[in-house]
């Protein structure tokens, strides 16, 4: 079973998404070296987990939510420092990335299409030169690709058939004999001999990409446990459509329905999100199917992230009990924006929006909801191992059941106290009724930061529903317990952000979690839910963290961190593990 959690030791961290981050030799994206620079940040200010998003292969929207594999580890992430690539030189890399090239890369938020491209390139010079070479290294190689053929040869096809389409991922519009993988083998074993070897050689470059991946990742990690830092990766629970896990395993997916949640009052980024919630696109499970074969596909899935990872979250845990979706793809969302649920109804040939496979309506169908999610999660707790926990995101309309479940399975769930209320007069839930099993944060990766919220509570407040404005600041002031006889600030001042970083260490839960701008006290933004573009999952950080440390007003919110940290207690894991 997954790694029990001692919830009596409290701890704390931040959560930076690995493409944000900023190093000397990055080129234009957060990677592997900076990851590491990072873990020293983390470890000097006694900070105990590093939480990164999904780093798996990402697609043409760039969402680490929809990767083009469950498995496979993002290339844009390596670093390509030459003694971290077999058979790179610095010679390959300047040829490449020349400073001019690197200096526009690094100007604003991540340009993925160039980056991808760049890193490809020179990681398939140092693949041709490490080919020739007869050292170690390639015996390593070779037993990689014999310990990962499950998914690695099914991923290394599909990626080179990605290329052979223009980059084209929907793998549904290919030609005809590219849309399966006994299909396209025999395609390529047919091929011409030129082409046949092009192809051949393709595929295993792809193949030498993971395996520098994978063993940069793992290096990632063993500096992680010598620092006493643990990282926490994440593990969506949708996978996408234009996957190679669907490509090659469509007989565990239903691709008519598509998956997504429903409305409701938080997010409600655009009219269609409003009124009928959002589309993933995501296929939904064939849960009997992934039954009959031992639910190989999720151990597996969940194998290769805890050999990386400390700990794993596990994105819409709800969907594993019930899961919402649609009978249509996202690409049609705007024919339904206007129409009535009736009108609707009739376009869809009799289908609307609903849960699969039922919904909450009456007890009998929560109690079989209950008893699958339970049956799915044991199963992926129990591929953890003993050496990785298990965090779940439990946000959005959850059931009653879901919590109490998570907690008798050990699994802690998430708490952010600004949405935690007292339903009789809205007022916050106090620190003492916080769960201490959960991870507590100001708010995810797909929240709007602390200061943009409280510069919305200030425009309420002085709006024309005004007095409701000012019972939601008065109601704030009290949670925060800022003294109520005072004016609560207009806007978000240094004296409001250092009480939000003391209150979130002084919270009950094991574990506190900052986004990285809401300890800096910033409104940058990560990824706003509903939104298409190419702000979301771009956004870097200005600074390499060391930076920070030395840059007033930031220095201010990391030793107010600090500080906090050593009051609460919070530090002390890492302190012994130093020591």
């Amino acid at each position: 079973m997954a790694k029990k959690i001692d919830a009596t030791k409290k701890i704390a961290g931040l959560l930076i998404p690995v493409f944000a981050l900023r190093g000397p030799s990055d080129l234009g994206i957060g990677d592997i070296k900076c990851v590491i620079d990072a873990i020293d940040f983390f470890a000097r200010h006694k900070l105990k987990v590093f939480q990164v998003l999904p780093v798996n292969e990402t697609g043409p929207d760039n969402s680490p939510y929809n990767a083009i594999s469950s498995i496979a580890l993002d290339p844009v992430y390596i670093s390509l420092l030459p003694d971290m690539v077999p058979g790179l030189t610095s010679a390959m890399v300047n040829e490449f990335a020349p400073p001019d090239v690197v200096r526009g890369l690094s100007q604003g938020p991540v340009q993925y299409a160039l980056v991808k491209d760049l890193k490809l390139k020179i990681l398939f010079q140092a693949f041709l030169a490490f080919d020739k070479l007869k050292t170690s290294a390639n015996e390593d190689f070779s037993a990689f690709l014999e310990s990962e053929k499950d998914w690695l040869d099914d991923y290394a096809l599909f990626r080179s058939l990605i290329d052979e389409e223009g980059g084209n991922v929907c793998w549904t519009y290919w030609r005809k004999d590219y849309q399966s993988p006994d299909a396209a083998r025999k395609v390529i074993a047919a091929a011409a001999e030129d082409d046949r070897k092009r192809l051949e050689e393709k595929i295993r470059f792809y193949k030498f990409v993971q395996w520098v991946a994978f063993s940069q990742w793992r290096k990632v990690r063993s500096y992680a446990d010598e620092k006493g830092v643990e990282l926490m990766g994440d593990i969506p629970f949708g996978v996408s459509r234009y996957s190679a896990d669907v490509w090659g395993k469509g007989h565990l997916f239903e691709m008519k329905w598509s998956g997504g949640a429903p409305p409701e009052r938080f997010f409600q980024s655009d009219e269609f999100t409003r009124k009928w919630g959002q589309n993933w696109g995501i296929p939904v499970y064939k849960w009997d199917a992934h039954r009959k074969e031992n639910f190989a596909f999720w151990r597996s899935r969940v194998k290769h992230v805890a050999d990386i990872f400390h700990y794993f979250r596990i994105d819409h845990v709800l969907g594993f009990f019930r899961v919402y979706a649609f009978p249509w793809l996202p690409e049609r969302n705007g024919e339904f924006v206007e129409l009535t649920e009736e009108e609707a109804e009739e376009l869809t040939g009799g289908e609307l929006p609903r849960f699969i496979p039922r919904d909450d309506e009456t007890p009998k169908n929560c109690k079989l909801n209950c008893a699958e999610g339970s049956e799915y999660l044991k199963v992926i707790l129990e591929a953890a191992g003993d050496h990785c926990g298990v965090v779940a995101e439990d946000l959005g309309m959850v059931p009653d059941y879901v919590r109490p479940r998570l907690k008798e399975l050990g699994i802690p769930g998430f708490t952010i106290p600004i949405f935690e209320r007292n339903e009789k007069d809205r007022s916050f839930k106090t620190r003492s009724q916080h769960e201490v099993l959960s991870l507590v944060t100001l708010g995810t990766h797909d929240h709007e930061p602390i200061k943009t919220f409280y510069e919305g509570l200030c425009r309420w407040w002085h709006g024309e529903n005004g007095h409701e404005g000012w019972l939601e600041v008065q109601r704030l002031m009290q949670f925060l317990e800022l003294p109520r006889d005072q004016d609560p600030p207009t806007e978000f001042t240094p004296e409001l952000h250092k009480r939000f970083i003391e209150i979130l260490m002084e919270c009950r839960p094991w574990l506190a979690v900052f986004m990285i701008s809401d300890l800096l006290g910033q409104s940058q933004r990560f990824n706003e839910p509903g939104i298409a573009g190419d702000s979301n999952w771009s956004q870097r950080l200005s600074l390499p963290l060391a930076d920070y440390e030395k840059e007033k007003p930031f220095s201010d919110a990391i030793h107010w961190l600090d500080q906090a940290m050593a009051e609460t207690g919070r530090g002390a894991a890492l302190a012994k593990a130093s020591n």
